[in-house]
């Protein structure tokens, strides 16, 4: 079976430059027939005018759109048009919707809904919305995606109002801190954990689970606001989210199967490659970086264990952190991959409410594009059908010729 792929086209500028009809052609003529546009941006500066009288309850004012940059959003503008004028799907990643501060601050969810109402007067075709974020952290390297965060006043007080107690909340988080840097003293020797085990610690522990839940209940209370918003404005756009892999997921505040009550459709970030921003073997990397650099004495390939232990994730023939520089060999997509793809279905259950994203690097070391190859056979073999390719203007004549086979197959 055919895979339905769908291009993010996250370089607006590529409209400017090859023409709207130039890049649909293209896609076109490789069977794609939607595109994801984002960031909405010229550089710095947002790609479309704001709407003043939309933000009156708002503290935070929407950036305007520079006067040089008028022709540029009219092109913009155009471009959808067009889009729609030739049956593609459109919809939009990053809109400029996020206010400054925590994702418990009222003023994101006062402010990200009057930015959808804003940017759907001057794209008014979009088919929806994709949401990236914000998301809680699920690294504990120190200036990452922090994992142990946040104790600021409005993550308290909505706490409160949820019948927690963030004292509690907080005092959970820093033990779970303090064991990961107490791993010395732990039997040695790999161990294999199940579903069981991670309920055993949850029960020892109900600090630790209420603090997952006030994330997760964090994440539904933010996505939910977007979702109203949008489908007031138009029922039948439709609205998604991109969580990370299930094995990371929980820790950000995503679950699956309590998001597919308020969104359409997720898109979880099948992202494998080293270093960079948000790639699998960058973040195993870290979190074994740290580990070792928290317990001294604890080895590197006993480091990678720990990490396989609580993320039933690894790369197979990596014993050390070096070797994560290597290609991945097929066994982890066989393997590792394919696992969290089952993951995915099993807890959404319909396989036309996954689109996952993929790509092959975000600042880190380029996946090959025979990894490209293994990674969509894999998607196949697990069943999904469509995925968001990230992103047009990354792609080479190789990586077209493979996306060309699998969506004409």
């Amino acid at each position: 079976m055919a895979l339905d792929i769908w291009m993010f086209i996250g370089l607006i500028d590529a409209f400017e430059e090859e023409g709207a009809d130039h890049i649909l052609d293209r896609l076109e003529g490789v069977g794609i027939d939607t595109i994801v546009l984002g960031d909405l941006r010229f550089g710095s500066s947002p790609a479309y005018p704001p709407t003043p009288e939309l933000y009156s309850g708002c503290e935070t004012r929407p950036p305007e759109l520079a006067p040089g940059d008028v022709p540029r959003f009219e092109t913009l503008q155009r471009a959808v048009e067009r889009a729609k004028d030739r049956n593609f799907g459109v919809y939009l990643h990053d809109w400029l919707q996020s206010a400054p501060g925590c994702i418990n601050d009222p003023e994101k969810l006062r402010y990200g809904p009057a930015r959808t109402r804003d940017v759907v007067r001057s794209f008014p075709g979009v088919d929806g919305f994709i949401l990236d974020g914000p998301e809680w952290g699920y690294e504990i390297a120190p200036n990452r995606s922090n994992l142990f965060r946040c104790d600021c006043d409005c993550c308290r007080t909505r706490a409160a109002e949820w019948g927690y107690d963030f004292d509690v909340l907080w005092q959970a988080q820093a033990g779970l801190k303090d064991s990961l840097g107490n791993l010395g003293s732990l039997p040695p020797g790999r161990r294999e954990r199940g579903l069981i085990d991670g309920l055993d610690a949850l029960i020892s522990n109900p600090g630790l689970f209420d603090w997952f839940r006030f994330k997760t209940d964090s994440i539904e209370n933010y996505v939910g606001a977007f979702a109203d918003t949008a489908r007031s404005l138009e029922p039948a756009r439709k609205v998604a989210c991109g969580p990370r892999l299930p094995a990371f997921a929980p820790l950000t505040g995503y679950n699956f199967g309590r998001l597919a009550e308020i969104v359409d459709f997720q898109c979880p970030k099948l992202y494998f490659w080293q270093h960079g921003i948000d790639g699998l073997k960058g973040t195993v990397y870290r979190w074994a970086e740290t580990l070792c650099a928290w317990n001294p004495g604890l080895t590197e390939p006993e480091a990678l264990d720990r990490v396989r232990e609580l993320f039933a994730l690894w790369v197979p023939g990596a014993g050390c952190l070096a070797d994560l520089d290597a290609p991945l060999p097929p066994e982890f997509f066989e393997q590792v991959a394919l696992s969290e793809i089952n993951k995915m279905r099993e807890r959404l259950g319909d396989v036309s409410r996954i689109r996952p994203w993929m790509g092959l690097h975000h600042g880190g070391v380029r996946m090959d594009s025979g990894e490209l190859e293994h990674l969509l056979q894999t998607v196949e073999q697990g069943g999904l059908t469509t995925l968001i390719y990230w992103h047009y203007s990354d792609m080479t004549e190789s990586d077209w010729r493979v996306v060309q086979e699998l969506v004409r197959s």
